[in-house]
């Protein structure tokens, strides 16, 4: 889940607990294409999916019933190795599903024994492996140490580097300065409420209320939505939710659906052959990669609450015996 990066408001007084605000707007339906996107390559700009017609906005229902029951981790790399024989693509949330979350975003890293697995993974025949999360994309190549050879897609997939590609949803950094300004204020104006944190990541503003009271949470929404309310009501920016954290980014039609399906694609152009997604999260913001994928895939939800996910697991420390089975397993060439 983002990096922990979205949120989930505690005060009915707030308003910031509701299934929805106004300032979110509705996504598209997935059968109407939106606008064409491209690919930029590091060695320079080179169209190469402009054929290819995108959802603006993957379809969000807004309620989220469906409790999927816990699955061993044996059953479920079972159920991801499988029959089918299409090379598999394995994509992963960061805070929440690889890392237990920490009171502050800046002291989580990837341990080295599941660093040594998801680097196994990555190395098989026929397997893709990536991270996507609300961090920047470069924040997650270095809180990973992975290097190479995977896809790490950062604010929600907006930006996206991979394996010789680069790619940016066009308008990405058109509210940069809007967002400067208003993560300053609001930095400013939570500091005394102790267990509050603004996260600055340059093109998103996000506070952490994780580790605060209750009393200085519901202080801490207050004043969030106090400044924020303007920018939201003129469309400069968009309101993202998520797992005690409220988030600020750029108005753009885009979440963690649309980056999965944007690599699924780039991942079949590279290697000439459709994969088999598999989508690991524990956020209300992969519910989107869930739907992304539905069933041509394996969706995981990691933790207890609802999701519209077709298994679960009930921790980080699940999801690395997962992946460890997954490496143990193999992919045949």
């Amino acid at each position: 889940m983002g990096s922990g990066v979205a949120w989930s408001g505690t005060s009915a007084a707030t308003g910031l607990d509701r299934q929805r605000t106004d300032h979110e707007r509705p996504r598209a339906d997935l059968r109407k294409p939106g606008p064409r996107l491209r690919r930029r390559h590091d060695v320079g700009q080179h169209p190469v999916h402009a054929d290819t017609a995108w959802p603006s906005r993957l379809t969000h229902r807004q309620s989220v019933t469906f409790a999927p029951p816990f699955s061993t981790t044996e059953r479920l790399a079972n159920t991801i190795i499988g029959e089918d024989r299409r090379p598999l693509l394995v994509l992963t949330d960061f805070d929440g599903t690889l890392c237990e979350f920490q009171p502050d975003p800046e002291a989580v890293f990837l341990g080295d024994g599941l660093r040594t697995t998801l680097s196994a993974l990555a190395a098989q025949p026929r397997t893709m492996v990536g991270v996507v999360s609300g961090r920047r994309a470069d924040d997650v190549r270095r809180r990973t140490g992975l290097g190479d050879g995977l896809y790490y897609a950062g604010l929600h997939g907006m930006e996206i580097d991979g394996p010789n590609t680069r790619f940016e949803v066009p308008g990405f950094g058109a509210r940069a300065k809007e967002l400067q300004r208003l993560g300053s204020l609001i930095a400013e104006t939570v500091a005394p409420l102790r267990g509050a944190l603004v996260e600055n990541k340059g093109l998103a503003v996000a506070l952490h209320v994780r580790a605060a009271t209750p009393a200085d949470r519901e202080r801490a929404e207050r004043a969030f939505w106090a400044l924020a309310t303007p920018a939201l009501e003129a469309g400069d920016v968009r309101l993202q939710r998520g797992d005690c954290v409220f988030e600020l980014l750029p108005d753009i039609a885009w979440n963690k659906g649309d980056a999965v399906l944007w690599i699924e694609a780039d991942a079949k152009r590279a290697h000439g052959a459709p994969f088999r997604p598999v989508y690991l999260g524990d956020d209300q913001t992969d519910e989107h990669a869930f739907d992304a994928i539905d069933d041509r895939g394996v969706s995981v939800m990691v933790g207890s609450r609802p999701s519209r996910a077709r298994y679960r697991v009930p921790d980080p420390a699940a999801v690395a015996e997962l992946l460890a089975r997954l490496v143990a397993r193999g992919r045949p060439g």
